[in-house]
């Protein structure tokens, strides 16, 4: 967000268009990690997302294509997030009852679950959307030379970090707590995780420390306590994935078909058969 930004005359002119190549960079990883998962899906015949954050996500996509993009740049790059995110919906949906075979209230109930989150996400994003954006300087520092469909002093760089940290920080802790629920590593890889959280630094704290360098009095909130939580807690969950993912796989068994179970429902199986 802020591609249309003006950095004031004490900033490289280039600023601008570094801030816009990181983002690009974090777009491009998180639809790489998309595709990703829909295909492990399939492979594994296993859900590839925690429910609450995928109802999050999509509540946040829509909003922000809906009504806080304001340049082309913002509008693709958003409308290729949501249009890459349908088919992990779907297969989120096609592979809920077996996932969640042990815990059949959740298996009967995946639609409403996520319908919900993001009916209750949508309006919530959308509110403080439209407040965070009804007021000029409304955030941190002074906004001078950002401009959002041409009204002054509107930041939309620092409404999308706060909201897309905390969508980014549920989706994380979901993510390292299905892989430690579950046991196994289904609709996961490390190909996965490693475009993930590329992408959630890309896009999150290198885009916008790029900016605070540069233009400390409009991007200071970077570095306050709010922020360090969301990113710390992101960062230490994605950090400890892998080592999970390692230890998750190293126990699990991988059926002929491709799907993955865990070390306990193997040997329940082998007891009753």
């Amino acid at each position: 967000m802020g591609s249309s930004d003006v950095p004031p005359s004490s900033a490289p002119p280039w600023l601008t268009d570094a801030a816009n190549g990181c983002l690009g960079a974090g777009v491009f990883f998180w639809l790489v990690t998309y595709v990703l998962m829909v295909h492990r899906a399939h492979a594994t015949r296993a859900t590839p997302v925690p429910l609450l954050p995928l109802g999050v996500n999509l509540a946040w996509e829509c909003v922000f294509v809906a009504y806080v993009c304001d340049t082309w740049l913002e509008y693709l790059g958003f409308a290729l997030w949501l249009l890459f995110d349908i088919p992990v919906l779907l297969v989120t949906a096609k592979y809920a009852s077996a996932s969640f075979a042990s815990q059949p209230m959740v298996a009967r109930n995946v639609g409403k679950t996520v319908g919900l989150t993001f009916v209750v996400s949508a309006a919530s994003i959308a509110y403080f959307s439209y407040w965070w954006l009804a007021e000029p300087h409304r955030g941190y520092g002074i906004k001078w030379g950002k401009t959002w469909k041409e009204l002054e002093a509107r930041d939309t760089t620092e409404l999308s970090y706060w909201t897309a940290g905390v969508a980014q920080m549920l989706f994380s802790v979901g993510a390292l707590s299905m892989l430690v629920q579950r046991g196994h590593s289904g609709g996961q890889s490390y190909a996965i995780w490693f475009c993930r959280f590329v992408g959630t630094m890309m896009g999150l704290p290198v885009t916008t420390l790029l900016l605070w360098w540069y233009w400390p009095e409009a991007h200071g909130f970077v570095l306050q306590p709010a922020s360090c939580t969301i990113v710390g807690v992101t960062m230490i969950c994605d950090l400890i994935y892998p080592f999970v993912l390692a230890q998750v796989q190293a126990t699990e068994e991988v059926l002929p078909d491709g799907t993955v179970i865990a070390p306990w429902d193997a040997r329940a199986s082998k007891k009753h058969s």
